[in-house]
């Protein structure tokens, strides 16, 4: 019943005409036609805008489209690894590394329930509606998570997951975005700005949410942990070295104690939601676990939603995500959009899909039991198209929506009435979060976030600062 397919049409991704995989040159057409509209289209829309009424109470939604982080997955580094940092045994998945858990699969097709049900009652969908369009990173967590996200947002209905057979694929990774090439040097100058150029004391600002992470790890008498119980573990986290700079090869290298916390964080996350057993380990529950993630949080943000670090990495992105909005609009798009005319479309990524593009936007959340803009596994940006009936005027709704770590857990059931966690996001000077902002306007805010910078001398390539580890 399920199948991933591989579609090789790099232009607009709908499996419909599909060209050589290797050639662009269906992008390169879309390139010059973005490059030739980009000036036009901000002029047109910065003169005039539809202005939101006041109290809309005839809208119509049109079509949404579903930006989700896989679920659950089984930890990346083994539990040996993992124990290098703590005197407990680590968890262990059933799953290969990486791998969507089982547990994983159940807990999307929950929530792809719970999608049927919030949009039956939002009238765009009907109760046996197969108008889903699916498309999934090339990793086996993105296309069994758009696998069991549809059998509970579609049963019944026989969907493909479709993908790219351009590897990697553009709509996920930078590398192969014509309009943002990477550019190391700019990306180091916006990352080493963002923390006043000295990653040092950034890190030491993170120091108290650092200490309570290491206690959860070390499971300390208290916060801070003693040098005796800091000393009983193989590997520190104050063993990581503070570095920010360019590589011999131009690569960016960025990594400090604060920042070496991320993959911890996201193997803690990923057995507690599994249901697995911490085998003598103490004060392992939700509230524990949500406050020590606040550092993960911190380095969420620096890594990820840098604007800088959105453009070269979401642009693309950005643009077929827009597209797909405009669709069937009155609103000229300037890129191909995802699919056809589904009433919703699925794209199944990674947490820094979420987040680097959540940067770029300008879209910020932060939900109970979570570090400040993490992208739990299963979370999702939800941007609904909205039609009022009166004038025509559509507007855009943007939502981010995760299942708790205890709903995780212990596969609480989702309803309408017992829902999973979200919030309304405002975009930045685009009205309020619950109305929405008008698609024209949000047409303009993103190819004002989009535009390629203004040619100007190249950042140097120096290393902007390294130190020794702290000695502690």
């Amino acid at each position: 019943m399920w199948q991933a397919a591989g579609v090789t049409n790099y232009g607009n991704g709908n499996g419909r005409k599909p060209v050589e995989a290797g050639r662009h040159k269906g992008w390169c057409r879309n390139a010059m036609r973005i490059s030739g509209l980009f000036g036009a289209m901000l002029l047109l829309f910065s003169v005039a805008g539809p202005v939101l009424a006041a109290n809309p109470t005839d809208e119509r939604l049109e079509r949404v489209v579903i930006l989700t982080r896989h679920g659950v997955r089984s930890a990346m580094a083994t539990p040996e690894e993992l124990g290098r940092y703590t005197l407990r045994p680590w968890p262990h998945f059933s799953a290969p590394p990486g791998n969507l858990t089982a547990r994983g699969a159940t807990l999307l097709t929950m929530l792809g329930g719970w999608y049927r049900e919030r949009y039956r009652a939002d009238g765009l969908l009907s109760s046996s509606d197969c108008s889903i369009y699916l498309w999934a990173n090339h990793t086996q967590r993105t296309v069994a998570t758009a696998e069991a996200l549809a059998r509970g947002l579609a049963p019944g209905c026989e969907l493909t997951v479709h993908q790219s057979q351009l590897d990697p694929d553009p709509l996920f990774d930078a590398p192969l975005t014509p309009l943002a090439r990477p550019d190391t040097p700019r990306t180091l100058a916006a990352v080493s700005r963002r923390v006043g150029g000295n990653l040092a004391a950034w890190d030491a600002r993170q120091r108290p949410d650092l200490e309570r992470f290491e206690a959860l790890l070390l499971q300390c008498a208290r916060i801070p942990c003693s040098a005796e119980e800091r000393s009983r573990v193989e590997r520190r986290l104050d063993d990581t070295r503070i570095v920010v700079r360019l590589d011999e090869k131009g690569d960016m290298q960025l990594s400090s104690p604060a920042l070496a916390v991320g993959g911890l964080a996201e193997s803690l996350i990923m057995a507690y939601a599994d249901g697995l057993d911490f085998p003598g380990w103490q004060g392992i529950d939700t509230r524990s676990i949500g406050q020590a993630l606040a550092i993960h949080g911190a380095g969420i943000d620096l890594r990820t939603r840098t604007p800088e670090v959105g453009r070269q990495s979401s642009t693309y992105l950005a643009m077929r995500l827009l597209a797909t909005l405009q669709r069937g609009t009155e609103i000229p798009a300037v890129a191909d959009p995802v699919g056809g005319d589904e009433k919703i479309v699925v794209l199944s990524g990674h947490d820094g899909t979420l987040t680097m593009l959540a940067g770029l936007l300008g879209l910020n959340w932060h939900l109970p039991g979570y570090a400040a803009g993490e992208a739990a596994p299963g979370g999702a940006l939800l941007f609904e198209l909205w039609r009022r009936g009166s004038d025509g005027q559509r507007t855009v709704r943007i939502y981010y929506a995760a299942q708790t770590l205890d709903q995780m857990r212990f596969l609480v059931p989702l309803t309408l009435d017992r829902p999973p966690l979200s919030a309304a996001l405002a975009l930045p000077r685009c009205g309020d979060a619950k109305r929405g902002c008008p698609l024209a306007s949000f047409t303009m805010h993103v190819l004002r976030q989009i535009e390629p910078p203004s040619p100007r001398r190249r950042p140097g390539g120096a290393g902007i600062e390294e130190a020794a580890p702290t000695a502690r």
